[in-house]
């Protein structure tokens, strides 16, 4: 795949010059080390090092042409923009020939739950014609990338989709991922909030910022497009408010388009009956807890916004695989179940521990934090932890460059002020070793924060490791 660079220049409606017709560019690219001949090279300024400063190296590599937002002593054409994030989407979109406007395009954005509602969409959309960028998708893939990942990947996975014949795309949206432009360029049918909770308060500089980047969404729809919201949730007005789109809400406990009530949870299934269009269909739904049930009725707007019926929704719903890493239900050796979870904020660990509380002897958690990032919710986790849980061991999840001991450390200050009873083994798999150790029959152990991450970040090295794994090789459980 090749594009005229006078073409490209015109998608950042800049005028070229008369010999741009006759250059040839192919491929785009943002890391000068991983520059190739007649790729153009897209300078962005970074949080450490201004990408500007690396444009000869890109052109000694081969660049044939590039992109930044002022310019320097180079032997190639430069195209000046204002934001070369914005410029480096609108590229992506233009180089790949657009194809998310050919494709029924879903932006999924929130604090918790993302994951799971892209997966119950495609599956509701039928997972052999919907592609999929999620984080557990990708981690699939051998990926191990941001939530959303840089716009000339998602441009080039939506042609990929597209070119194989898939008519859907279901996308992740990070507030990172929606700050930094990546979605820019994609043009989306329909998008989902969640909810918003605290969360990548290290990444964003205040809650309005946060709540700003994921406005973005809802903000860039087109008229008619879907705009799903989780009405009972506070920010909900602020979503509604933002957007252009058709609004579609959703709730349990608020009037809604599409709610749910009768709702009976079970330790491993929750059934309820899914009420929109006047018209109602039982569900019985592979995952437990409230939150799952939000998690449906935000897949069940994706496919009113696609015009599925609400009966095709429900079987949909009804046949629903688990997703990796989400309440992932072991039996330990001990009689006891183990559930490996991806919660890994304060509100997420905190709706999972009230949900295993009243339905188990004991609930014994085992979690940690993610080194260099929101060290602020590590003490209130810790007091979650302490006041939700009867026995807490505080461990490693992700130290990358950071002492795990001083990370365990943040985290006690919050339990340490409650009366849980607790301990601290830094070596996760030693605390998970003692976790099922003093477990019985009756009890749960919680593996809190990886989820279905296959590897632990030490520094800047990706060791392989899983918990549902760890555990089914020491056959500790199965």
């Amino acid at each position: 795949m090749s594009r005229r660079l006078s073409s490209l220049a015109r998608a950042l409606e800049i005028v070229p010059a008369p010999e741009w017709e006759r250059i040839e560019v192919v491929g785009i690219a943002q890391d000068s080390r991983r520059v190739q001949p007649g790729e153009i090279f897209v300078a962005i300024p970074g949080f450490v090092t201004d990408g500007h400063d690396y444009i000869p190296d890109a052109v000694a590599r081969g660049a044939i042409a590039v992109v930044g937002e002022r310019r320097v002593e180079a032997s190639v054409p430069q195209l000046v923009v204002p934001d070369s994030r914005i410029a480096l989407a609108q590229l992506a979109a233009a180089f790949y020939g657009d194809p998310t406007r050919e494709l029924f395009t879903v932006g999924v954005t929130g604090t918790n739950g993302k994951t799971t509602v892209c997966h119950l969409s495609a599956h509701l959309l039928g997972e052999g014609r919907t592609a999929l960028l999620s984080t557990v998708a990708l981690e699939e893939r051998g990926i191990h990338a941001v939530t959303t990942p840089e716009s000339p990947f998602i441009q080039r996975f939506a042609r990929a989709a597209l070119d194989s014949g898939r008519e859907n795309l279901v996308i992740e949206a990070s507030s990172a991922g929606l700050a930094l432009h990546r979605t820019d360029g994609v043009d989306f049918d329909a998008a989902v909030f969640t909810n918003l909770t605290h969360d990548h308060l290290d990444f964003h500089p205040d809650w309005d910022s946060y709540l700003a980047a994921k406005l973005r969404l809802f903000q860039g729809l087109k008229p008619g497009a879907a705009a799903i919201v989780n009405r009972d949730d506070p920010a909900a007005p602020r979503f509604i408010a933002a957007t252009q789109g058709r609004v579609l809400t959703y709730a349990i406990h608020r009037a809604a388009d599409l709610r749910a009530i009768e709702i009976e949870y079970h330790r491993d299934r929750t059934t309820f009956t899914l009420v929109a269009q006047g018209s109602k269909v039982r569900i019985e739904l592979r995952l437990p807890a409230e939150h799952n049930v939000y998690n449906a009725l935000a897949a069940a707007g994706v496919g009113l916004a696609k015009g599925l019926e609400l009966a095709e929704i429900g079987e949909a719903l009804r046949t629903a695989p688990a997703v990796p890493g989400r309440h992932q239900t072991l039996r330990a050796v001990t009689g006891a179940t183990v559930i490996v979870d991806f919660a890994h904020s304060p509100d997420s660990l905190a709706r999972t521990l009230r949900f295993l509380r009243p339905r188990y002897r004991r609930v014994i958690c085992v979690f940690g934090c993610g080194g260099a990032s929101d060290r602020a919710k590590r003490p209130i986790m810790g007091k979650i932890s302490g006041e939700l849980a009867d026995f807490t061991i505080l461990t490693t999840d992700n130290p990358k460059d950071e002492p795990p001991a001083r990370i365990i450390d943040e985290i006690e200050a919050g339990i340490e002020n409650t009366n849980g009873r607790y301990t601290r083994i830094v070596d996760r798999r030693d605390a998970i070793r003692r976790a099922i150790e003093i477990s019985r029959a009756g009890d749960v152990v919680l593996l809190a924060g990886k989820g279905h991450e296959p590897y632990q970040i030490v520094g800047h090295e990706f060791v392989p490791y899983s918990d549902a794994g760890f555990l089914r090789d020491e056959g500790l459980a199965e």
